[in-house]
């Protein structure tokens, strides 16, 4: 994964700039923090724009694996408001946290991606008409958990960006009861950065406080000769994750040849403290 710049996690509070154009809602909810009623919103500070490669003008390769998980997105200047009684509006830039993301390789400035409608299995065979696309009915991107098990479910998961093919690239943004302000989660050993996983693993994460081994990328994969996998667990509201990379069992031999190794014994390459 490409790591994700400090400045996602230092500006956490900023005033909601002027824009050009009118501000856009994209999602709103009413969220409950310890018994407090708060609105957060999701805000494109301008209209969002759909010509991207992953947008409605490009209908026939927004579902391919480029564009999964994206399928049918908007891309601009995106923020997550969050209204409190008796508190001033906090305001966190998202945009921010796409730094060096795959999906935002052919867009100029630091812009978000958020996907807005869904995508259906039939659609990658038979492309729908803009018009029809637009009809349906919003992804909703809130969905709040508790992924550090500190007690508050005030997370949800940003995608910033894609993995061959199909494997989503995740941060989970809210607020946390050691850091009551908006802002990406982190791991225990690197608050500097934004934690970012798989979709399965945040998933591990919200089922249980130590989920263990979670894999990562299996053997063969897209022609992978290694196999990684994330170990996961939390402790007292803090996020540990290591990856570890591990031998597969089929192996190469001097004439350039895959065999497999009834007697495989799998052997740690690597360790990564994310």
């Amino acid at each position: 994964m490409l790591p994700r710049t400090l400045l996602a996690l230092l500006i956490l509070i900023a005033p909601l700039a002027p824009a050009h154009g009118q501000p856009v809602v994209r999602e709103q909810r009413n969220v409950t923090i310890d018994g407090v009623k708060e609105v957060w919103r999701l805000i494109w500070r301008d209209a969002p724009s759909g010509k991207n490669g992953c947008g409605l003008t490009h209908v026939d390769t927004a579902t391919t694996c480029p564009c999964s998980g994206a399928a049918f997105a908007e891309v601009g200047d995106l923020v997550l408001e969050r209204d409190r009684p008796g508190k001033s509006p906090e305001v966190m830039p998202l945009a921010p946290l796409f730094e060096g993301s795959d999906m935002l390789a052919n867009e100029e400035g630091s812009v978000a991606m958020l996907v807005r409608w869904p995508a259906r299995l039939r659609d990658i065979d038979h492309p729908p008409a803009p018009a029809a696309i637009r009809a349906r009915r919003a992804v909703p991107i809130m969905r709040l958990r508790d992924y550090n098990h500190d007690g508050i479910a005030g997370e949800f998961l940003l995608q910033i960006d894609t993995l061959p093919c199909g494997k989503h690239v995740l941060v989970a943004i809210g607020t946390t009861r050691d850091n009551p302000h908006l802002h990406a989660l982190t791991s225990a050993e690197h608050p500097e950065r934004p934690l970012a996983l798989l979709q399965w693993q945040w998933d591990a994460l919200a089922r249980s406080p130590s989920p263990g081994e979670v894999m990562d990328w299996p053997c063969d994969d897209h022609g992978a000769e290694e196999q990684s996998s994330m170990l996961l667990r939390t402790d007292r509201g803090g996020i540990h994750a290591t990856r570890t990379t591990f031998t597969c069992p089929d192996t190469m031999d001097a004439n350039g040849e895959w065999h497999h190794d009834d007697h495989f014994v799998r052997k740690m390459l690597s360790q990564e403290v994310m």
